[in-house]
């Protein structure tokens, strides 16, 4: 780069499926091509408060859920919200913003479009206006991302003139396509430092487990504040270690967790990796427990059930699975998910294995490659831990973070390779090492904008893996380093727990899972990978609990903050839930806590006297609580103070226990009540222990089945007279349906409260403010059922559930 130029441009994503990260990345090869220095990292992993100083900024943002931030932005996005923040804050800083979104909801693009609008309001100067692209134009977000960039590079030009003497660079389409320097650096390994590999990996993995044996003491000793798992090497000690399925697990977790180190250290950020054991203080009441534990070391917990929940006959098959925690000290409370870290399966490992001629068994060394942000960023502290490593080791060759693995364990720990279809990069590198003719123009057709509708009809639509292209390409062999850049990473499962810790135990997670099975456009089956490996988990379907070795499954898990927040007002309001099919598991742990809670609440509280109460909107004096800040997901495991936990609680009369508490509303929608209908004799016994209202707490929808109307119409006028009074409504379901429910509640609002339509959603608007109107579609967590409910519903079934229970929903509320 000519000397002189101020060029530094600091490009920020917020992605939640990989798209945002995957255009920030394009716009940071193109920034090289232009002259540019730049920085391409999520917004996460950006130290904020050194935007001030940035002269050029360039962020592209997803739109997830119901118009929240990827899980990847949120910090950043809160401390931009500081009203501390001056309003001349970023008076030095240029910027630009893209955002990616689907026109067919309400809050298309609103993370984009209040990020731009944040942006200016501290001062900051847009280089150009904003660009949204649309999932729902036939060329996809492409559409508009081509023409916005052609203008932001002129912008660019504008404001970072080229210095006397210097020429702009003009390049063709080949040029475009042309691959630049790696972000990593590969290093297959000897036979003798394989072996000092495998020694080290063992001993880690054992120090770890170490670690873990004497975690228990303190879990008893120190409830802990924060979420902690134990080490990867749980499954393969608990085993004794001689289990090949377990050492695989443990070995691909590891990998996977040293990765994400690394791609962070690549990026320029701090990838803050945890201290190894040994090096950290003993815990103090008053502190978290030590060697705390998510994405950076997963849990791998036994499964202890795994059962059917569907009827034989059902099309879809659903699992109960329980997971024991042990001893690790991992913690939640209703609303809060479990990470699953899924592992490809074994013969799609092989498959990619073979194609490319690779032996598995093998082992490699991964490092940032020279000249990435990390390896300037990483200075003395970098080179001093190099050498304070011993002689001749694996770690001494390497400077700031790296992974030592096996080449089965890198892949299948890190990338997805029979799942996720690959973005156009992926293309543009086949391109680079195909052999033979055809397959190189059509592969240079693809990679190209012109190509770009055959591309989607090809690839996206058709659900198409990176495994499957490579086999449609075969003269495509590209190095280990390219993959782990231009594959798409396998990234967690987020489910919801479906159980209360307090009424569990400690113990234990519950998840239930609906395994993901449909047909492409042109017919070709397809299942979703973790749903699919995690009902391959355990020992047969139906059998429970294992206690020989060889059956004993494990899964690598961790714990994070969901955005379904516990009511505030305890016992003292009903609650009502909304959520068909797998939806209703986060609910199933809100109403285990409450029946936990009953068991030990006084029954001199007040109960709920119910009426018929005039309809009150919130009061103009009434301040609507920071409910962002309660949703927000935090980065790696959450700071809640839990409360001891009840193992088996003895049985309490229905009519103490009604006492103590007002009663909640759950309604439930699915296909048929002999096929999906979850949890049922649970609910009953909640009917009558008084968790759920004793006569009306419990209203279905079947969508092959009549509804019953008069029950709805009585559970209406019962449940009205509470939903007035302070309740806290949660809705969780399907991608559109918590819209449709929204405007049932505002609908209501306005013929029971006499508001006018605007009034009536302003009314709803408030609740949601306040934390009494929770709202969580399962793809704003990216979950796999989403994709189900899409595609094997047989036509008119998913819409006709969802249509009666939004009708129950609403008639009940007001």
């Amino acid at each position: 780069m000519p000397s002189g130029m101020n060029t530094s441009l600091l490009i920020l994503y917020g992605s939640q499926t990989g798209n945002a990260q995957d255009v920030a990345e394009r716009i940071g090869r193109e920034a090289r091509l232009r002259l540019f220095s730049h920085r391409v990292m999520s917004m996460d992993s950006y130290d904020v408060s050194r935007l001030p100083s940035e002269p050029l900024v360039v962020c592209v943002a997803s739109t997830t859920g119901q118009g929240d931030p990827p899980d990847n932005m949120r910090r950043f996005w809160r401390f931009l919200l500081r009203k501390s923040l001056p309003p001349d804050s970023l008076a030095a800083c240029r910027y630009a913003v893209f955002g990616l979104g689907d026109s067919g909801y309400v809050n298309f693009n609103v993370v984009a479009k209040k990020l731009d609008r944040r942006l200016e309001g501290l001062g900051a100067r847009p280089l150009l206006e904003r660009g949204l692209g649309d999932d729902q134009h036939p060329n996809g977000y492409e559409a508009a991302l081509d023409p916005w960039l052609t203008r932001l590079w002129a912008a660019m030009r504008a404001a970072c003139p080229l210095p006397q003497g210097v020429v702009e660079p003009s390049f063709s389409e080949d040029d475009l396509l042309a691959l630049g320097p790696p972000k990593f650096r590969t290093t297959w390994l000897q036979p003798f430092e394989a072996a000092a590999a495998r020694e080290a990996l063992a001993a880690r993995l054992q120090a770890e487990q170490a670690h873990v044996t004497g975690l228990g003491e303190q879990v008893r000793q120190h409830p802990p504040a924060a979420a902690v798992t134990s080490a990867p090497a749980a499954a393969a000690a608990a085993s004794g270690g001689g289990l090949e399925a377990h050492r695989r697990l443990a070995e691909a977790a590891a990998a996977a967790a040293d990765f994400r180190r690394l791609v962070l250290y690549a990026a320029g950020a701090d990838p803050a990796p945890p201290p190894p054991p040994g090096q950290q203080e003993p815990a103090s009441p008053s502190t978290s427990l030590p060697y705390s534990y998510g994405p950076w070391r997963p849990y791998l917990a036994r499964v202890a059930v795994n059962r059917r929940v569907t009827s034989a006959e059902h099309f879809q098959d659903t699992r109960h699975i329980e997971l024991d925690l042990g001893e690790s000290g991992l913690s939640y409370e209703p609303g809060d998910v479990v990470a699953v870290l899924p592992m490809t399966a074994d013969e799609h490992v092989d498959a990619f294995l073979q194609r490319l001629g690779w032996d598995g068994e093998a082992w490699v060394r991964v490092e940032a490659a020279e000249g990435q942000q990390g390896q300037q960023a990483a200075g003395d502290e970098g080179v001093e831990a190099a050498a304070a490593a011993p002689r001749g080791s694996v770690a001494a060759a390497a400077v700031g973070p790296c992974v030592v693995a096996r080449v089965r364990s890198l892949v299948q720990g890190c990338l997805d390779i029979a799942s996720a279809s690959p973005r156009r990069y992926f293309f543009q590198v086949l391109r680079h090492f195909a052999d033979v003719e055809r397959e190189r123009e059509r592969l240079s057709y693809f990679a190209t904008a012109e190509g770009r509708d055959d591309l989607y009809r090809y690839n996206q639509r058709e659900g198409r893996t990176l495994l499957e292209v490579l086999y449609d390409f075969r003269s495509a062999s590209p190095p280990l380093e390219r993959f782990l850049e231009s594959a798409p990473p396998l990234r967690p499962r987020l489910f919801s727990a479906a159980s209360s810790q307090r009424l569990r135990g400690r113990c234990t997670a519950h998840l239930l899972v609906a395994l993901v099975s449909y047909k492409t456009p042109l017919r070709r089956p397809k299942t979703g990978l973790c749903s699919a490996y995690l009902s391959r988990l355990g020992v047969a379907a139906g059998v429970e609990g294992a206690s020989d070795a060889e059956g004993e499954a494990r899964v690598a898990v961790w714990t994070e903050r969901g955005a379904l927040r516990p009511p505030k007002s305890g016992l003292v309001a009903p609650l009502i839930f909304v959520g068909p099919g797998t939806g209703v598991a986060p609910f199933r742990a809100f109403l285990e806590e409450r029946y936990a809670l009953m068991q030990h609440q006084p029954s001199s509280e007040p109960s709920q006297q119910l009426g018929n109460p005039k309809f009150q909107p919130p009061q103009p004096s009434e301040q609507p609580q920071p409910q962002q800040q309660q949703q927000e997901s935090q980065e790696g495991l959450r700071d809640a103070e839990q409360a001891p936990p009840v193992s088996a609680p003895a049985p309490v009369p229905a009519a103490a226990a009604a006492a103590a508490a007002a009663p909640s509303y759950l309604f439930f929608g699915c296909r048929a009540a002999a096929a999906d209908f979850y949890y049922r004799e649970q609910w009953e016994e909640y009917k009558r222990a008084g968790v759920l209202h004793p006569t009306h707490g419990l209203i279905t929808a079947f969508s092959r089945e009549r509804l019953a109307d008069a029950e709805t119409a009585a559970a209406a006028v019962e449940a009205a007279a509470a939903a007035a009074r302070s309740t806290s409504r949660t809705v969780y379901g399907s991608t559109k349906m918590p819209e449709g429910v929204a405007a049932a509640f505002a609908d209501v609002a306005a013929q029971c409260g006499g508001l006018d339509p605007e009034a009536a959603a302003a009314f709803v608007r408030q609740l949601e403010l306040k934390g009494r109107y929770q709202a969580l579609a399962a793809a704003s967590r990216a979950t796999e059922l989403e994709r189900a409910t899409e595609v094997t519903e047989p036509a008119g079934g998913r819409e006709a559930e969802v249509k009666g229970v939004a009708a129950a929903a609403a008639a009940e509320t007001w």
